[in-house]
């Protein structure tokens, strides 16, 4: 009997041994998913993307400025605030511009769960949409751009999201106005000439 016993621990340790082995092998498949997770950038960091031609382009995120309206007689952000986004775009090889069809390529900023895009709520009525340079222009190598996109937003922060066919790439929006004077001021210039101040 002692025999019979002595012969089965050595099985039963090869089973501990064997469950241990899986058990890391279980735990770098979870590692790996997890790796695989979508990187959300700095705001501030550059990306490269196609131009509406196929052509290379540098895309970085530069300023962000929150605005709501204080005379009810201008047109209010549906969700809570207008949120203006300023991306400086440099034209890597030849003229080219951002790539200007929905479906294939976009800007949104993601909050809670739900996305926001830049004709979304009453995005195209801030006031600096037609006053500041936006997506129709074109980018000529050697002269960076900077470009305006406009948000209808529930609350400051939020990640702002490059979307195309191929995949996505993220932001961490700051929660307060950010970026050097020179990039904000076209955007209140804009704000002083459509409300007046």
């Amino acid at each position: 009997m002692r025999l019979h016993r002595l012969a089965a621990l050595p099985a039963a340790g090869l089973l501990a041994a064997a469950a241990l082995t899986a058990a890391p092998a279980s735990a770098n498949a979870t590692a790996t998913t997890v790796a695989a997770a979508p990187k959300v950038l700095k705001f501030g960091q550059s990306i490269r993307i196609k131009g509406e031609k196929g052509r290379p382009l540098r895309i970085t995120p530069v300023g962000v400025y929150y605005h709501r309206p204080s005379d009810a007689k201008f047109t209010q952000p549906r969700e809570k605030w207008f949120v203006a986004i300023a991306v400086k775009v440099t034209a890597l090889s030849k003229t080219e511009r951002i790539p200007s069809t929905p479906e294939r390529s976009g800007w949104r900023i993601r909050i809670g769960g739900r996305a926001y895009t830049d004709t979304s709520g009453n995005a195209m009525s801030s006031p600096w949409v037609g006053r500041t340079d936006g997506p129709w222009i074109n980018i000529q190598p050697g002269s960076p751009e900077v470009l305006y996109y406009s948000f209808d937003v529930p609350k400051p922060g939020g990640t702002l999201e490059w979307s195309t066919p191929t995949g996505v790439t993220r932001w961490k929006i700051p929660t307060s106005k950010y970026g050097n004077a020179a990039v904000i001021k076209p955007v209140l210039d804009a704000i002083d000439d459509y409300e007046g101040r």
